[in-house]
C-alpha cells in the first residue's frame, strides 16, 4: 500500500468512508428495492468505489465497466467513451458510480449517453467536491462532501499514485503534475 506524499491532509479515514459506503448502499437499496440493476462503473477511480459499494448493496445487480477519455495530453477536451458503452444497459435501471464530482462534465455526457436507452439512469459518487459552480449534474447518491482540493486516494490519484490508499486526503502540491488530468 502506498504512503500519502509529505503534505497530504487526511481529510476522510478509512472509517469514515466505510460508514458512508454503508449510508449509501442502505438508501440505494431502498430505492431500488425489487430492482434489477447494472451497476455501471467509470474506469479507472471509481473501481474502489464501486466494488465497495456493490459489496454492500442488497439489489439484484450485474456489474459492467466504461472508460471516458477526457484529455489529450494537458488540455481539457470534450468526454469520450473509449470503446463502447456495454450492450446490457438497453431498457434497464443502470446505476452509474464514479470516484468523485466537481464539475460534472464527464458524469453528464455518460448520463446522457445512457439515458437514450437504458429505462432510468442513478448517478452515485463517492466524493462530491464544494466549488464556487455548481456542477453540470447533481448526483442522486453523494457519500461525501470536500472542499475544493486535489483529492487522492480511494481511486483518485496523482499520475497514478495512491489510488490504493484507504482514506482520502488532499493535497496542494502538484509538482510538475496536471491536476485536471490526474482524476480521469
Amino acid at each position: 500500500m502506498s504512503l500519502p506524499p509529505n503534505g497530504a491532509v487526511l481529510l476522510f479515514s478509512e472509517s469514515a468512508i466505510e460508514r458512508t459506503l454503508d449510508r449509501l448502499a442502505v438508501q440505494i437499496d431502498l430505492d431500488l428495492a425489487g430492482s434489477e440493476v447494472v451497476a455501471l462503473c467509470v474506469l479507472r477511480g471509481g473501481s474502489p468505489f464501486a466494488w465497495d459499494l456493490m459489496r454492500r448493496l442488497r439489489v439484484n445487480l450485474t456489474l459492467e465497466f466504461v472508460q471516458v477519455q477526457r484529455y489529450r495530453g494537458v488540455i481539457g477536451d470534450q468526454p469520450r467513451v473509449v470503446g463502447s458503452l456495454p450492450e446490457k444497459l438497453t431498457g434497464r435501471i443502470v446505476l452509474l458510480m464514479d470516484d468523485v464530482l466537481d464539475y460534472g462534465i464527464t458524469l453528464k455526457f455518460l448520463k446522457d449517453q445512457i439515458s437514450t436507452f437504458a429505462e432510468t439512469v442513478y448517478t452515485a459518487v463517492l466524493v462530491q467536491k464544494k466549488l464556487s459552480q455548481p456542477p453540470k449534474i447533481e448526483a442522486d447518491y453523494i457519500g461525501l462532501y470536500a472542499p475544493d482540493k486535489f483529492l487522492i486516494g480511494r481511486g483518485m490519484d496523482l499520475d497514478g499514485k495512491y489510488r490504493d490508499l484507504p482514506a482520502i486526503y488532499a493535497i496542494s502540491e502538484l509538482e510538475g503534475s496536471n491536476p485536471d488530468e490526474a482524476h480521469v
